[in-house]
């Protein structure tokens, strides 16, 4: 990304990416063209190269990287302070509903599906959206051991990572059957396990 962009600069390539996300989730990665990108973000050639100078590359994973934060940022909103079970049974409930609004077409997942998986900066924003998304869910569990809510015996840190395993296994049943009844399953029987 260029440096120092000013607070115009920003907003014209936020608006870039937003667009791009659009084009993509409908057309699919291999057809979404910088000239589609151009005409529905409205922008002229030398703006979008003045933003993403490596191309439709660049490009992608900006919008890879735009919803991994949305992702993250989302978590962080609901599980930071959740130190109640209808706090967690919220949490349960919105990440479900928010996968079947999008039905099999799971903006992050199917996206990084069609990028090269061997790209550092593909690997990169994998690896940050798990580590990030275990330390929030890690961290709330023992939120919710400081008030007495779950055992305190329980690794934190290695259930959250079985969780985020389950919901991301989850996501990608859906994305294959258009159905999110796993990631429904896989919430309840993480509340119980929890509970415990």
């Amino acid at each position: 990304m260029p440096r120092e962009l000013t607070t115009k600069g920003l907003a014209t390539r936020s608006r870039i990416v937003e667009h791009a996300a659009a084009v993509a989730r409908e057309r699919g990665v291999a057809q979404t063209s910088l000239e589609c990108v151009r005409a529905s973000a409205k922008v002229s050639n030398s703006q979008l190269f003045h933003y993403f100078p490596d191309g439709k590359a660049a490009l992608m994973l900006a919008v890879a990287r735009h919803g991994a934060d949305a992702i993250l940022a989302d978590q962080e909103a609901r599980l930071g302070g959740a130190n109640t079970w209808r706090a967690w049974e919220e949490w349960a409930e919105a990440l479900c509903a928010h996968y079947e609004s999008q039905g099999s077409r799971c903006d992050l997942t199917t996206l990084l599906s069609q990028l090269d998986p061997d790209n550092p900066g593909v690997q990169a924003i994998l690896v940050d959206v798990f580590d990030t998304w275990e330390r929030v869910l890690a961290d709330a569990i023992r939120g919710m051991q400081a008030v007495r809510k779950i055992r305190p015996d329980l690794d934190a840190d290695s259930t959250a990572q079985v969780v985020v395993a389950g919901i991301v296994g989850s996501t990608m049943h859906m994305a294959a059957t258009g159905t999110t009844a796993r990631l429904r399953t896989t919430m309840r029987a993480t509340l119980t396990s929890l509970r415990g």
